[in-house]
């Protein structure tokens, strides 16, 4: 944990931070960096990382590397993969999986979510490598691991 510094805390809007206070959201004023490393000792996580950051702070709390021996490199690999994904995530890997030539539109409807959300959720299987799209309008989606 780092050294303990006397730092003065001021509350930016102090009707929000009553109301936090009042829901339990907050129980003390400067304890929260505390908890957090504690937390974070506590269930075994590397130390957050926290800096300033336009005027507030962030923190960046970081989880442990897994190993996954189980069907070699490949397996590992292909594991570590699906595993990263959201659930989200997964229900629209398995519905592209279903019918490639489903429409994001399709897949909002299946979901329930708004077009942009499943924008998204393809956006961030594209970018892990896991999907792309093959032509426009009436294209296919290919994935691009065994599932």
């Amino acid at each position: 944990m780092p050294e303990q510094q006397n730092i003065e805390y001021k509350q930016s809007n102090p009707k929000i931070a009553k109301a936090c206070f009042m829901a339990g959201y907050i129980d003390a004023w400067g304890r929260g960096t505390l908890k957090i490393y504690n937390s974070c000792e506590e269930h075994g996580l590397p130390e957050p990382t926290i800096s300033e950051k336009e005027g507030g702070f962030m923190v960046a709390l970081h989880k442990l590397a897994q190993s996954n021996d189980e069907g070699g490199q490949i397996g590992g690999q292909i594991g570590g993969q699906i595993e990263d994904l959201t659930e989200r995530q997964k229900e629209v890997l398995e519905i592209i999986a279903d019918n490639p030539k489903v429409s994001r539109k399709r897949i909002a409807e299946i979901l329930q979510i708004n077009e942009s959300a499943v924008q998204g959720h393809t956006d961030a299987l594209k970018n892990k490598e896991i999907i792309k799209r093959e032509g426009k309008t009436r294209g296919r989606w290919i994935i691009l691991i065994e599932l």
